[in-house]
């Protein structure tokens, strides 16, 4: 969600129980007596200025707010810039600060997900999905140990993947319960041909979280769902015949979509 101040009439209490919702930790930290008197369950996102900033007191004094009240939160970790699968050996290695500096927030706020954006494209790597792989491994490998360590569950997110392969490489081979797939329904829609229910069918059994917006196949839209052409009935259908219960995440980003966004979700979870 953009910057934005949140404020009242309340979005539905009820639905913000079973959601989270993506949040700058800037904008959680300006909001956070809104948040908590509200039960927002926040998706917080964490960039590298914010993450080069950020004290231990900000932190702790945050994340207590939260706890405080019982608030399960999320994770998503910086991805501007960075490509945890890059050929160029710096590259790779910020980006893995990057992701070590996120993960070393999880005892402050006890996430229930940590997501991450994997960085494949196959325009960037002409199709060669093995150097990807390749290179990829080596950011995930120790991050995934660490993620043990700390008993927390990572998510690699599709951004710019037309087809589930490439990701499912990266979870097979690491096979590990504390690493696995969240499913952008916006991003499948935009850059994928791969009807969302074919997501599921290959990676449902690793599926941690689902980020749920709309577009119409053009442009990276964050709608509330049934604004544009991605088949939620379809998706939420086949969910409850796999009986595959993952965590739903919404994206507005606008805060006057928050609202639309939860009635939307209604029919499918309420």
């Amino acid at each position: 969600m953009r910057k934005a101040r949140i404020s009242f009439p309340a979005p539905d209490g009820d639905m913000l129980k079973r959601v989270q919702v993506n949040l700058p930790f800037p904008m959680l930290v300006e909001n956070l007596d809104a948040v908590v008197a509200l039960g927002l369950q926040p998706e917080i996102y964490f960039n590298g200025f914010t993450l080069d900033r950020l004290s231990p007191a900000e932190a702790k004094k945050t994340s207590e707010a939260l706890r405080g009240k019982g608030i399960p939160v999320t994770f998503h970790a910086p991805f501007m810039d960075l490509n945890p699968g890059a050929v160029d050996e710096r590259v790779r290695k910020i980006t893995s600060f990057r992701f070590e500096q996120a993960l070393k927030l999880v005892p402050h706020f006890q996430p229930r997900s940590v997501v991450f954006h994997p960085g494949y494209d196959r325009w960037r790597y002409d199709d060669d999905v093995d150097l990807w792989r390749e290179k990829s491994l080596l950011t995930w490998k120790p991050l995934v140990k660490k993620a043990e360590a700390l008993g927390v569950r990572l998510a690699l997110e599709n951004v710019f993947d037309d087809n589930p392969g490439p990701l499912r490489k990266i979870l097979e081979e690491i096979n590990s319960p504390f690493l696995g797939f969240c499913m952008d329904a916006g991003h499948a829609n935009l850059f994928s041909r791969v009807p969302l229910v074919n997501w599921v069918e290959v990676l449902g059994s690793r599926l941690v979280e689902i980020h749920l917006h709309d577009n119409h196949g053009k442009a990276d839209d964050h709608l509330p769902l049934g604004r544009g052409s991605i088949d939620f009935p379809a998706l939420f259908s086949l969910l409850r015949e796999k009986k595959i219960h993952p965590i739903y995440t919404i994206e507005p980003h606008e805060i006057g979509l928050l609202q639309p966004s939860l009635e939307a979700l209604e029919k499918y979870l309420g």
